[in-house]
């Protein structure tokens, strides 16, 4: 599996504090490109919907209209505790998950070793307001069918509690299930 080192992580979660030379892993040129790159994992056998789990690593969102967005409010608002669809075209991939109040989704390469790197950009604006997420998803189909990794977002924009700009990472397995 393709691991960001611990500088990265750790540039990640200094609120984009990175040293220099140091990318931050969660910069949209670089979210753009992996979300655009194909990898060398052909066929679509790890196609299906899977149901995922996610363990908070690091996070330092403040609590935001009453919901504590580091104690699983960040996780329910992405829908990442729950059912995802995963669509595998010859080395491209997607995720999306099923159950979300912020709909979004992420693509990029799938290898020949079932290792991926995905990224992506989404929004959504309510009323007045705007919350960009910006996310990327490192990890690997496991040879019993599932899939792990490590996914990493940032949230970006107002709210009507204010501004916000916040990380979180999270320690994400999933299993297979049959299509609903």
């Amino acid at each position: 599996m393709r691991r960001r080192g611990l500088l990265a992580v750790l540039c990640a979660l200094s609120l984009g504090a990175c040293p220099e030379g140091q990318a931050d892993p969660l910069d949209p040129d670089l979210l753009i490109a992996l979300s655009e790159a194909g990898g060398d994992g052909r066929g679509e056998a790890l196609a299906g919907r899977y149901v995922t789990a996610a363990q908070v690593l690091e996070c330092d969102c403040p609590p935001r209209m009453g919901v504590d967005l580091c104690a699983g409010g960040s996780a329910q608002l992405i829908g990442i505790n729950g059912p995802a669809r995963v669509e595998h075209v010859d080395g491209w991939l997607t995720f999306e998950p099923e159950v979300t109040s912020l709909p979004w989704s992420l693509s990029g390469a799938v290898g020949r070793d079932r290792s991926f790197v995905l990224g992506g950009i989404s929004g959504l604006a309510i009323g007045l307001f705007t919350v960009g997420m910006y996310a990327r998803f490192d990890g690997e189909f496991t040879e019993a069918g599932g899939l792990r990794g490590e996914l990493a977002h940032r949230l970006l924009g107002e709210l009507p509690d204010g501004r916000i700009d916040c990380r979180t990472t999270y320690a994400v397995t999933g299993a297979r299930v049959p299509d609903a």
